[in-house]
């Protein structure tokens, strides 16, 4: 909450606010004490979300322990009213979810520039044990002089802490869009989810949209354990080759077969043998891939039905103007159910039109915490046709004459 007179902790003079999300508000603040700007984040008074207070304070850890140009700084914690305050290093400049919004798809140069900085705070942070678990365009900030930071460890998992944990038995949180396949199957997340979601990232930078798109988490987790995204040199031809194939190499469904954060901010070049048309969720020798697929989906699916989740669909920032998005993928949802996800895998990839994003115009610097949903299993969108009615010749019409005599 705001104080009537502006002042936190007695030396941060609050100014405009620059985001608000489900856990806290950012401000734009002034530290009187040493004459510079911050950032001060204030816990919303009323918690909306699980273990509230907690999760900020977890956050404050995090942000102070990692120190890399590439992680927004924390300078200062502490209580305020009846929550706390989290003074931070204050990123003038805008969100990547901003630049794709206004200006489209970037270059593949450019979008390639800024994962490999993100990749570096990412590294950073799993040299600590720190998973991030929410990477997307809205939690990486973009500075004036070009230079990308990681914003926003508000549901941060520390991999060395065994004692305590926020998030209940099956519970998934993060954004759906971003979500990697062990995650979506109700796994820990890992360094390797850290670096699948950066990139999902990468491929919203070059095409305007996430991998995978869907009305629902459901839909769009499917997607993430048994789909593959339309390779996007088939939206931009210049996109082929080592590009493609790093792209493809973050976003390989096992996550042993991902690199690591360091070796995406070294430009480590992707192996040969990546295939962008692996469709296994746990590698296997046998031939029948098919069939692990299909076990990858059905546990997908069996967890869909029990499990609690913390999802959000809606933070995905689609640039206005963008003619290279198929849409929802590779699969286009058939016209008589919108909302599903065909249980086979659809060989078309022609063009559907854009959903409309349903995010506010202006992001937060600490976007929404995720909502808690229920995911359901996607419907088949075959449906069956029931007429008991068998084609025949039709019924001979009576002529009009005279009744025959009955027989004697």
């Amino acid at each position: 909450m705001r104080p009537t007179d502006g002042l936190v902790a007695g030396r941060y003079r609050l100014g405009e606010i620059l985001g608000r999300g489900g856990m806290g508000e950012v401000y734009r603040a002034t530290d009187e004490v040493l004459g510079r700007p911050v950032a001060v984040k204030l816990m919303l008074p009323v918690p909306r979300t699980l273990a509230a207070s907690e999760r900020f304070l977890r956050e404050a850890r995090a942000t102070a322990r990692i120190r890399d140009p590439h992680v927004v700084a924390a300078y200062d914690f502490g209580e305020h009213g009846d929550g706390y305050y989290l003074a931070m290093e204050l990123v003038t400049g805008s969100t990547v979810s901003d630049e794709v919004r206004r200006n489209g798809p970037f270059p593949p140069d450019r979008a390639r520039h800024i994962v490999r900085q993100a990749a570096a705070g990412l590294a950073a942070a799993h040299r600590l044990g720190i998973i991030h678990r929410d990477v997307k365009p809205g939690n990486l900030l973009l500075g004036d002089d070009g230079t990308v930071k990681i914003a926003d460890f508000g549901i941060v998992r520390f991999t060395q802490d065994t004692t305590t944990t926020l998030t209940s038995t099956g519970q998934i949180v993060g954004t759906s869009h971003y979500v990697s396949p062990e995650r979506a199957l109700g796994k820990p997340a890992e360094p390797a989810s850290d670096v699948y979601a950066l990139g999902c990232v990468l491929y919203q930078l070059v095409t305007g949209h996430p991998p995978f798109m869907a009305d629902d988490p459901a839909s769009v987790m499917f997607q993430h354990v048994q789909r593959q995204p339309v390779p996007p040199s088939e939206l931009r031809s210049e996109l082929a080759g080592e590009f493609e194939a790093l792209l493809f190499w973050m976003l390989a469904k096992d996550p042993a077969r991902r690199p690591t954060a360091a070796q995406v901010a070294d430009g480590v070049p992707p192996p040969i043998s990546v295939d962008v048309t692996e469709t296994e969720v746990i590698p296997s020798r046998s031939r029948r891939r098919p069939v692990v697929a299909g076990v990858g989906a059905a546990m997908a699916l069996a967890l869909s039905a029990t499990l609690g989740m913390i999802l959000e669909t809606r933070g995905v920032d689609l640039p206005t103007t963008n003619n290279l998005s198929p849409g929802r993928g590779a699969v286009s949802p058939p016209a008589t159910t919108p909302s599903t996800v065909p249980v086979k895998p659809s060989t078309s990839r022609s063009p559907s039109p854009e959903p409309t994003a349903s995010r506010p115009a202006t992001p937060s610097a600490g976007e929404s915490e995720p909502r808690t949903g229920r995911l359901a299993e996607p419907k088949s969108s075959v449906q069956a046709k029931s007429d008991n009615t068998k084609p025949g010749k039709p019924a001979d019409k009576t002529k009009p004459g005279k009744p025959k005599r009955p027989k004697q």
